[in-house]
């Protein structure tokens, strides 16, 4: 009896959170790189803009679920939702996480989060020195 409720208590520690009961946290981005200055003009995501979203004239977000490292880089993303659908932000964010070009503020190590992805067509961007 002890065994089998000690591997129901494994099971449900090991199940990931629904989405609903997770912190989200606005993505901030890093630099576009020098090589990508011709990028700005789609705003901070730049390259990553979805080619799709741009071709639609679409702004939106995309959003993922993340695992924060211990240095403050998010991991192991999956694409959680977009808005508006189709429009491929949600993958471009997971990418973007993945290169290490966005990042969060405030959460903890290991914490497992949502993180919102703004893509606003000519948004200001900043550009390395």
């Amino acid at each position: 009896m002890l065994a089998s409720m000690l591997v129901l208590l494994a099971l449900a520690q090991a199940t990931p959170p629904e989405p609903s009961e997770l912190r989200t946290f606005q993505a901030e981005f890093r630099p576009l790189k020098k090589s990508e200055r011709t990028y700005a003009k789609l705003g901070p995501a730049g390259p990553f803009y979805p080619q799709r979203a741009f071709d639609a004239r679409a702004s939106g977000h995309g959003l993922i679920r993340c695992q924060v490292t211990d240095k403050g880089d998010l991991a192991k993303c999956k694409p959680v939702d977009e808005k508006p659908s189709n429009s491929n932000f949600a993958p471009a964010a997971r990418i973007m996480a993945e290169r290490k070009r966005i990042f969060v503020t405030g959460a903890a190590p290991w914490e497992t989060i949502l993180v919102q992805v703004p893509f606003v067509l000519g948004a200001p961007a900043v550009i390395e020195p």
